[in-house]
């Protein structure tokens, strides 16, 4: 009886050891597994706030450039400026841009986006697209970013402004061209008309009245109308030959 007693006292406390030890490793494992979740929220949310805080510092160098660029031009344009501008550190900024052109470079690629998304008009009719395309030129160029594209187009003549800026600007060109020329496809001015000449001449006239600050729509659908219509009497056609005018031989 005794030495099955003791048996039985042995059994119960292994059987409670090793309950205790099934508990203790259940308890380890729910630790474990709550520190791993503690962790993987922490690095998330790092993650996170680094990912965002590196976009507002792209974002903030990028319009520091712009300022700049509208400012100084290239030839005049400034790291320090930006520097100063978008409260960066140097090494930031030299970090991801490790040249005033790999910088203004980048300023062109952001400029570029809107016009990418927001193509030129193509109603169907010659007038309205040149009058809306004339009105979103002008509210272009009274921003900042108009401005510093306005600088980059006077310095051209330089090699490097022109390998920054030249495919932009042909591509843009072609956008503006191809307006005229799906007139000409609809019959509204003659072919052979010179979309360069058209636009050029649609252009010199708003400019006339660059410096104001409100666009005159009047003003602008007129000179629209204007020339439209010298295009539409062939006025504009490339390689047409004028008539040579003579004047009336008085009678002596």
């Amino acid at each position: 009886m005794a030495r099955r007693c003791c048996h039985q006292k042995i059994e119960v406390s292994l059987a409670w050891a090793q309950r205790q030890d099934r508990v203790a490793i259940w308890k380890r494992r729910m630790l474990a597994s709550r520190l791993m979740g503690r962790s993987g929220g922490s690095a998330r949310r790092t993650q996170g706030i680094l990912g965002g805080r590196s976009d507002q510092v792209v974002r903030r160098v990028l319009d520091a450039a712009i300022v700049e660029l509208a400012r100084s031009g290239h030839a005049g344009f400034r790291m320090g400026a930006v520097v100063s501008m978008a409260a960066v550190n140097q090494t930031t900024i030299y970090r991801r841009w490790p040249s005033r052109t790999a910088l203004v470079t980048a300023v062109v690629d952001r400029m570029r986006m809107p016009l990418r998304e927001n193509p030129l008009p193509d109603t169907g009719d010659l007038e309205r697209d040149l009058v809306e395309a004339f009105a979103r030129r002008f509210t272009f160029g009274r921003k900042v970013e108009g401005r510093a594209w306005a600088r980059l187009l006077d310095e051209r003549f330089s090699p490097e402004v022109e390998a920054i800026i030249g495919d932009a600007v042909d591509e843009r060109r072609d956008e503006w061209r191809s307006m005229v020329t799906r007139a000409i496809e609809r019959g509204e001015v003659p072919p052979g008309t010179d979309a360069r000449l058209l636009l050029d001449l649609v252009r010199a006239i708003v400019d006339a009245r660059g410096s104001s600050r409100r666009l005159d729509t009047t003003w602008l659908t007129l000179a629209v109308r204007t020339v439209i219509a010298g295009a539409r009497a062939g006025t504009l056609v490339r390689g047409r030959r004028t008539r040579k005018v003579t004047a009336p031989s008085r009678s002596r």
